[in-house]
């Protein structure tokens, strides 16, 4: 588990115990508020047994005093443990983990990496070069079939993920079984930089919706 599950279920569990203390702090100044009430009503003309009244009546009324303060106090701590806690999750809800933002910068770099390849590769002279290093990025892309998506995060950045993982995924499988010759050809390029472009569309709305700051990516390449 990383840090921030460790701080939600710390500051979670610990909100809940204060919780309960709350609870029993009501039912304990019930109680005393109830010995009070008790000693006020008891009416007497001796005087021993008056300043002895007054003597209970005086600690329990301290005692109460006592028991507001702990019923604030944890209502204050069960009010600052929860909200760390919702925090912890909501920022873990709308930001991308360890794993999806190494899997964003991969995908970012190989899939420009991959446009560089298909735009010069009519062009090269050395075909053969050309179609190990595709075949090399075409691997890399490929695995992104083993990703999935984080969880924890909304549901709006779990589809993302998913439908990013799954396009370059494919993009890759499909460039796998194309030689550099049919490549050549335009119109099978064409193919297979929309297919690219559509995966890159994808990562641009990834990037909005998680705030990532794209010329960071840009100085990873």
């Amino acid at each position: 588990m990383s840090l921030l599950d460790w701080v939600f279920i710390g500051t979670l569990s610990s909100a809940i115990l204060f919780a309960l203390f709350s609870l029993f702090s009501i039912f304990f100044l019930f109680s005393t508020g109830k010995k009070i009430q008790q000693l006020t009503r008891i009416k007497t003309k001796n005087t021993r047994k008056r300043k002895k009244i007054r003597r209970a009546l005086k600690k329990v009324k301290g005692k109460r005093k006592k028991q507001r303060w702990s019923l604030v106090i944890f209502v204050v701590l069960v009010g600052i443990l929860s909200s760390t806690a919702f925090y912890a999750r909501y920022y873990q809800a709308t930001n991308l983990g360890e794993r999806d933002s190494e899997g964003i910068v991969q995908g970012y770099y190989l899939l420009n990496e991959t446009k560089d390849q298909i735009d010069v590769l009519s062009e090269s002279h050395n075909p053969e070069k050309s179609e190990n290093n595709l075949r090399e990025l075409a691997a890399k892309l490929s695995s992104f079939g083993m990703r999935g998506a984080d969880g924890r995060l909304t549901e709006e950045g779990q589809r993302l993920l998913t439908r990013y993982y799954n396009q370059v995924k494919e993009l890759g499988l499909n460039l796998n079984n194309q030689s550099a010759e049919m490549l050549s050809n335009q119109e099978t390029r064409e193919i297979y930089l929309n297919d690219l472009q559509k995966a890159q569309k994808t990562q641009s709305k990834i990037i909005t919706y998680f705030k990532i700051n794209e010329n960071a990516l840009k100085q990873k390449k």
